[in-house]
């Protein structure tokens, strides 16, 4: 009877892994067209896996751990200055449309630099 049984991983974490968050299509195009756009103003031809990566991501998780790859194609072509100020731009889209998901945690102290 082991097929009966389950274990703490297979439930808690299975759970956990299938929460479903409120998102909209809108804001998964205009982020997606955003950072796309920002890579072919940095000479997107030579970077097609980032790309690819983005055109094909799923959902807004997938286009935001896209962002250091994003961030190394821009510093390689526009320098880091640049890259920095292009991807705060977009930070800021995914922090204006899920706050919840993408803004400042709480007791967080803003970054300085």
């Amino acid at each position: 009877m082991r097929w009966a049984k389950t274990s703490l991983r297979n439930s808690f974490f299975g759970w956990m892994a299938n929460e479903t968050v409120a998102e909209s299509s809108d804001d998964l195009e205009v982020i997606r067209k955003a950072m796309l756009q920002t890579l072919e103003q940095g000479g997107g031809d030579t970077h097609t896996t980032i790309e690819r990566k983005l055109l094909f991501a799923h959902d807004i998780d997938q286009l935001w751990y896209a962002r250091p790859e994003l961030m190394n194609a821009l510093s390689a072509t526009k320098g880091e200055a640049t890259a920095r100020a292009c991807m705060d731009d977009i930070t800021r889209l995914f922090q204006a449309r899920i706050p919840e998901r993408f803004g400042p945690k709480r007791g967080a102290s803003p970054r300085r630099g």
